[in-house]
């Protein structure tokens, strides 16, 4: 199919060249080649020969043409992308990010009637876990990209404190830790006050 595309563009430039040769020279000539041959006797004159001219000049703008409709079939035959295989979780339906689990707990501190801890590790939305006299402790999950699996991410902890007279004090810790599946953190207090995670 791609040989019989490029006999025509070729046939037209010769057809082409042909009738230029003939209206430039106002004679009789000849031109062929081992599958066409084209003869013409006899003197032209001026009117026909303009005619041939253009005539040559639409023959040469159709090989053009031709040419370049060739080549871009030709290109776009060989350029095809094969066919793709999608994987597809057979569970869902639908391709999934791999993700990890990190659990955190935590429990109402001494003296207080209401706390509420709000966690932050690396860009996550905030993990929110409120405890009170009737709920003393609390936990909630992390989904993490398992690419962070064993290595340190950074975590930001809130910790609003509510005493029995209504009053509120908030304290802020923040720091590192591994993550990893099914690990768990609980929040604790250091020496100075100041909320952490330590591992559960």
């Amino acid at each position: 199919m791609v040989a019989d595309m490029e006999f025509f563009p070729i046939a037209a430039l010769i057809i082409a060249t042909f009738l230029l040769l003939i209206g430039i020279v106002g004679r009789g000539a000849s031109m062929g080649s081992s599958q066409f041959h084209i003869t013409l006797e006899g003197s032209i004159g001026r009117l026909p020969r303009v005619a041939i001219l253009s005539a040559s000049i639409v023959t040469y703008l159709l090989a053009i043409f031709l040419f370049v409709y060739a080549a871009e079939s030709k290109s776009g035959s060989e350029s095809s992308p094969p066919a793709q295989t999608v994987v597809v979780s057979p569970i869902s339906g639908e391709v999934s990010n791999s993700t990890i689990t990190v659990t955190i707990e935590s429990e109402l501190a001494q003296d207080v009637v209401a706390e509420t801890d709000t966690i932050v590790i690396e860009d996550s939305e905030p993990l929110l876990l409120e405890m009170n006299e009737d709920s003393m402790t609390a936990n909630g999950s992390f989904y993490i990209d398992a690419a962070l699996s064993d290595r340190y991410v950074s975590y930001m902890v809130d910790v609003t404190l509510t005493d029995a007279g209504g009053n509120e004090e908030t304290v802020t810790g923040e720091g590192e830790v591994m993550a990893g599946d099914g690990l768990s953190y609980r929040v604790t207090f250091d020496n100075e006050g100041i909320p952490v995670l330590e591992p559960a």
